[in-house]
């Protein structure tokens, strides 16, 4: 598909709405396909919405998108893309495995996009490919699907498979095959019709950085946030975060203090407690298991702290 000129035209692209997909991810790459057929005063490219049972599907938006058409009154796609959002295991049934399946093996080339992946994956089309998803679910489907090339990029292609991770990531992508397909220049104009001025390489990271994030580029702090992530379920005393550093305890504080208005221990606990609200929304993990995966010496321990910080008991976050 990238690279390859279609074998007619209008080149047709299936979009498999899954329900919780995301209105935007969509969006981001219909436009570049219309803006394309506009500039260049040719359909180059067709567009189908999919849905399991044919209708209306509700989007992460609370959005409902008619579909074109149901999974059992279409034959073939030669070119498919799963959008899928928030809680893609919650969605699959065996109809939309079967159908993605069935694609799979008349050769359509399969696109994964937010977390398609993850559903392709169960369909077991991923076997042996490099693929990506949103960073948020890339741990837990690395660890349910090991046969499956997980990285984080902002847009993976391996021969008839492709992915991106979603948002404006499927912006970059359907630039980047109008550019393979007919040339930087409709690419570059579709781009300017977009205002999207600043092009994205395939290995750029899917979130912002470290620095940017802590609005500070005092290495120090940097190097101590790094340290807390690399040690969630064992967390490391401040102690000896401060040695490894090579700073004193109290130099750590002043640090932490005045870059983030909080204690390291405060910072530390806020953290642990991010990813275990994460894992609550993301994998069938037990509410104990979190817990020690997340440094809590104690499953009392992790539920008051998670009441503090959410407001919430952790067994309600699902």
């Amino acid at each position: 598909m990238f690279g390859d000129r279609p074998h007619r035209y209008p080149q047709v692209i299936g979009f498999l709405l899954v329900p919780g997909f995301s209105l935007f991810g969509l969006t981001a790459m219909l436009d570049p396909l219309r803006h394309a057929n506009q500039s260049s005063n040719r359909e180059l490219y067709r567009w189908q919405l999919i849905s399991e049972q044919g209708g209306a599907v509700r989007s992460s938006d609370n959005l409902d998108i008619m579909s074109d058409t149901g999974v059992r009154d279409l034959s073939v796609c030669e070119t498919l893309i799963i959008c899928s959002g928030y809680d893609p295991h919650a969605q699959i049934t065996p109809g939309l495995l079967g159908f993605i399946r069935k694609q799979a093996s008349h050769g359509a080339d399969i696109g994964c996009q937010d977390t398609g992946a993850y559903i392709a994956a169960a369909a077991g089309i991923l076997d042996g490919y490099s693929a990506t998803l949103h960073w948020e679910n890339l741990q837990s489907t690395a660890e349910a699907f090991p046969r499956v090339d997980l990285v984080q990029e902002l847009l993976v292609v391996d021969r008839g498979r492709f992915s991106c991770p979603g948002a404006l990531s499927g912006l970059d992508m359907m630039l980047y095959l109008i550019g393979t397909q007919h040339g930087n220049g409709l690419a570059t104009t579709v781009s300017d019709k977009l205002i999207y001025t600043h092009k994205r390489a395939h290995s750029d990271p899917q979130r912002i950085s470290l620095q940017k994030r802590l609005d500070s580029r005092n290495p120090r702090l940097v190097e101590a946030v790094q340290l807390m992530e690399r040690n969630l379920e064992e967390p490391l005393r401040i102690r000896e975060m401060a040695a490894q550093l090579q700073l004193s305890e109290r130099e750590l504080e002043r640090l932490f203090r005045h870059y983030l208005q909080q204690t390291p221990s405060a910072y530390y606990r806020n953290l642990r407690l991010d990813q275990a609200r994460w894992m609550l929304q993301q994998t069938s993990q037990s509410v104990t298991d979190i817990s020690v995966a997340c440094g809590f010496a104690s499953l009392s321990h992790f539920t008051r702290s998670y009441q503090q910080r959410f407001n919430k008991n952790p067994s309600r976050e699902r």
